[in-house]
């Protein structure tokens, strides 16, 4: 009697100790999915990109006098209002510029001015959780691309466009595959074609590698990765699979340019090869510069756009 009393007590025990560890999970997994989710929050996402512009190089004043800009918004199909500035050289091809993470438009001034001088029209947006974007969450280009398919729709039918393109940079870049994976070629959102620098291969991938200091296979990068995973798709409506842009890119039927900056710490060469791989559309090309993460424009301004407007060209 007393034995099989002992043997309660300790399933009793088990039982309490795995609900407790379970629940404590998945409160932590609530705490990290809002870090990641709000992770610009109280940060001066258009004073990062002045910073990174200092570190470049790049007079990003002299840019302002030269070309002026004015405001435009597109809205969302999930009613989100989508931020950019315009810049026309009265062209009826305009090209969307997309920033990366913890930057804002701002930030794409170098590739705004490469398209500007050869006589593209350019307008360059604020992603979610950045600059004047009224939605505050990152999800990494999940909801970001919807933003994408509103302003190739307002480029289309509000300003006349006859051919659109879009560039992103980074998780801009990540952004845009996503985006070309969820249109139909020939839709009124569907870009003519998109380039890629640079594009982070994953949401789940790039937050292991964060959370476990570059060892995706740590316990801390599962344990991290898993609980705010389970956390943001059972609460935030949010799946880490829809932001996998290795495999999302199987559905990309648009005409793809992926960048690949071969000293590249951040998005490193054989994660965006991946990308290049498996990415749907036989119209793709890949293209290499020796540069650090998104510097290509940076150092080699007139071959990189040489080689954009080769690609963009051969798919007119």
């Amino acid at each position: 009697m007393k034995k099989n009393k002992l043997k309660k007590g300790i399933i009793i025990t088990l039982i309490v100790v795995v609900v407790l560890v379970a629940v404590g999970s998945f409160a932590f997994g609530g705490y990290v999915a809002d870090q990641i989710l709000h992770q610009n929050a109280g940060k001066d996402t258009h004073d990062n990109s002045l910073k990174q512009m200092e570190v470049w190089g790049y007079d990003y004043q002299a840019f302002e006098k030269e070309y002026k800009g004015t405001e435009v918004s597109a809205t969302a199909e999930d009613g989100n209002t989508v931020p950019g500035t315009y810049y026309s050289n009265d062209s009826d091809t305009v090209v969307i510029l997309v920033h990366g993470a913890g930057g804002d438009r701002a930030c794409v001034a170098p590739l705004a001015e490469g398209y500007l001088e050869r006589g593209y029209d350019v307008i360059a947006i604020d992603q979610r959780g950045c600059g004047a974007n009224a939605d505050d969450r990152v999800t990494f280009g999940i909801n970001e691309q919807l933003d994408v398919k509103a302003m190739v729709e307002y480029a289309r039918v509000s300003l006349g466009k006859k051919t659109v393109y879009v560039h992103g940079q980074s998780m801009g870049a990540q952004t845009t595959a996503i985006y070309a994976s969820n249109v139909k070629p020939g839709a009124v959102n569907a870009a003519d074609a998109i380039i890629c620098d640079s594009p982070v291969p994953g949401m789940e991938l790039i937050l292991k590698e964060m959370f476990g200091d570059g060892n995706t296979e740590s316990f801390a990068a599962n344990y991290l990765t898993g609980t705010s995973k389970l956390y943001m798709g059972l609460v935030n409506g949010i799946n880490y699979d829809e932001g996998d842009t290795i495999n999302v890119v199987k559905k990309d039927m648009i005409p793809t340019l992926i960048i690949c900056s071969d000293k590249d710490e951040v998005c490193l060469p054989n994660q965006v090869e991946k990308i290049y791989n498996n990415v749907a559309c036989e119209n793709k090309a890949i293209v290499h510069f020796d540069s650090a993460h998104i510097e290509g424009i940076i150092d080699y301004p007139e071959e990189y756009m040489d080689s954009v407007e080769d690609f963009l060209n051969s798919n007119k």
